[in-house]
């Protein structure tokens, strides 16, 4: 149970340090002047970046061993890679292009 919240600590933290260094890079894209909708679906893309780099790299370090920690297939990956870009392209033509 004690490797349980250990995971869950370090899935929170990954969160947070991955917003921490992507969240420049999402306002350099979306200004402050940019409508909100934007800013939330570039912010959806890259939480999908992350399940996707979890799931297929850092759950297979984790420190919860379980039978059930494997990488996620060739077709989710590639699907939750297309949401993510289709997530990012969205936010930019709904602030720029519309």
């Amino acid at each position: 149970m004690f490797r349980f919240f250990l995971e869950i600590i370090r899935i929170l933290i990954c969160m947070a340090i991955f917003l921490v260094v992507t969240g420049p890079v999402v306002t350099l894209f979306f200004p402050e002047q940019a409508p909100g909708e934007g800013i939330f679906l570039a912010h959806a893309a890259l939480f999908l970046l992350l399940l996707v780099y979890y799931r297929n790299r850092l759950q297979q370090s984790s420190w919860f061993p379980s039978k059930h920690n494997h990488p996620l297939s060739r077709m989710a990956t590639a699907l939750l890679s297309f949401s993510a870009a289709t997530c990012f392209f969205a936010a930019i033509y709904m602030t720029y292009l519309q």
